[in-house]
């Protein structure tokens, strides 16, 4: 059954409703009716208390001697039950996480209240809201009926499934399954048409919750916002979910933050989704959960959230289909005829090489798309990594290269052979935070600061020359200046054409 998406109550199945509030974005939430002669059981109440009076109001005019006796509130965001006041007769029903979570909220306090003179200013999407909403009047109405797991209930002589899937969105999320019609009400499990927000997860737990929607017997699934859909939209958004945790784990690794990791995500597919600024906060909780540490904090993020519009760059893609794809490792191997010693080699390894007998590098493979220009190159790839400079300090340089032109693939590659170079996991782990860093000795903060000069001025300065001229060589000196210029190059070539990290790489993570 097409369904359009249009503002009102709307018959998806026989006695099942969907309340749809376009465009669906912040705080435009949906809404489910189930019923069985004069019974109803409601589907989360709306974000402000008019919103949900103009509800209630449709159902009554549409389906007259339908009483409302049960509302399940699918989680805590306050844009599903901050309107569950207006049926105080009702027996509310939420996942116990969920509970827990509204019982403790108090946001509709900060969006009601005027602003204080001299208050830190609210984040934009926040004010957005105040101007948007009418937040007056809200009497928090949590539930009086809760659960763990699974819970079924009857609506006169029907019977409704909610399954909780939660921590994903928020902590206790909650699906709400009407098996004798094959409908699906998800909640903020699924946004359709916008970028979802990932509030608590973990994103797997978000993908396994897709996973298990796909194997419902269902054709008709009502989102927590968006228009009502079947299952080929379930796959795209589990696919979306799987480019947002997949990027925001290489980003981690990259120590990019979450700020300038959600503005470089190649959106192939999803360009045409609301709300990108959302992802902010998705690529945010990612880090968070692999940081273990509570950070970066989501207030934090959701104040930063307006720098997402206001990078001018061209889009980074660190995943993604390549623009120019790397071609095959025996049409790369003839080259090497055209090399000697240790440059050839990293055409056609045979275990002796720089690259130690491992396949040939996609990076190698896409500038070999141009021949002459990588026969020109390998040599210096080769000179480099033979260089003079002692390996420890040739890779911290590329790591802190890596880590500020934003390459996931040379961090990736150059964190395992930094390594075999001798740095240690922590060292690693701390390039990221650059020269001002605790735990640099004087020569290393040095260098990691000769990195930065280079890559924010293309000069170094005068006391960072004579820190390095003390301990190196002239022609170590021009090797570092070198090595830094060409990793950057590369990192330029490795971003623009799209160059998919090494599959031996990938599965050995």
């Amino acid at each position: 059954m097409a369904v359009p998406y249009a503002l009102g109550l709307h018959e998806i199945a026989p006695d099942t409703y969907a309340y749809l509030q376009p465009d669906g974005s912040w705080g435009w939430s949906n809404a489910g009716l189930i019923v069985s002669g004069d019974q109803g059981l409601l589907v989360d109440t709306l974000f402000t208390v008019p919103l949900t009076r103009d509800m209630l109001d449709t159902v009554a005019r549409t389906l007259p001697g339908v009483t409302i006796g049960a509302l399940v509130n699918s989680h805590c965001d306050g844009d599903h039950w901050w309107g569950n006041q207006l049926l105080p007769d009702a027996e509310i029903i939420a996942s116990e996480a969920a509970a827990t979570e509204m019982r403790q909220d108090h946001l509709h306090e900060v969006l009601s209240a005027p602003t204080a003179p001299g208050a830190a200013p609210l984040p934009g999407v926040v004010e957005r809201m105040r101007r948007t909403f009418d937040f007056g009047g809200i009497t928090p109405t949590p539930p009086t009926r809760t659960f763990s797991g699974e819970l079924e209930l009857k609506v006169g002589e029907r019977t409704v499934r909610l399954i909780e899937v939660g921590p994903a969105h928020t902590a206790g999320d909650v699906l709400v399954h009407v098996p004798d019609s094959g409908v699906l009400f998800t909640g903020d499990m699924l946004f359709i048409g916008g970028h979802p927000v990932i509030h608590s997860g973990p994103a797997q737990n978000w993908i396994a919750a897709c996973d298990l929607m796909l194997g419902l017997d269902v054709g008709t699934i009502v989102p927590g916002h968006g228009p009502v859909i079947g299952k080929s939209e379930v796959r795209d958004f589990r696919d979306y979910l799987e480019r947002v945790r997949d990027h925001a784990v290489r980003t981690h690794r990259a120590g990019i933050p979450a700020v300038r990791a959600a503005q470089e995500m190649d959106l192939d597919g999803f360009a045409h989704w609301d709300d990108p600024e959302r992802l902010v906060l998705n690529i945010g909780a990612i880090h968070r959960e692999l940081n273990g540490d509570g950070t970066p904090r989501e207030m934090d993020l959701m104040g930063r959230m307006d720098e997402y519009d206001e990078y001018t760059a061209p889009p980074v893609a660190l995943r993604g289909a390549p623009r120019i794809a790397p071609r095959p490792a025996d049409e790369i191997a003839p080259l090497a005829a055209r090399l000697d010693g240790s440059p050839a080699r990293l055409l056609d390894d045979d275990g002796t090489g720089p690259m130690g007998g491992i396949p040939l590098l996609n990076v190698l493979a896409t500038i070999g798309n141009h021949p002459d220009l990588l026969v020109a190159l390998a040599p210096l790839l080769a000179g480099l990594t033979e260089g003079l400079l002692p390996a420890r300090e040739r890779e911290l340089a590329i790591l802190r290269t890596a880590h500020r032109t934003g390459s996931s693939y040379e961090w990736e590659h150059h964190a395992r052979i930094g390594a075999a170079a001798g740095l240690t996991a922590p060292e690693i782990a701390r390039v990221p935070l650059g020269p001002d860093g605790s735990g640099w000795d004087e020569a290393d903060r040095t260098l990691l600061r000769a990195v930065d000069e280079l890559y924010e001025a293309h000069a170094l300065s005068s006391a960072t020359w004579r820190r390095l001229a003390a301990h190196h060589s002239t022609a170590q000196l021009l090797e570092l200046l070198a090595l830094v210029g060409t990793y950057a190059m590369i990192a330029g070539i490795l971003k623009s054409c799209r160059v998919p990290l090494d599959a031996w790489l990938t599965e050995s993570a």
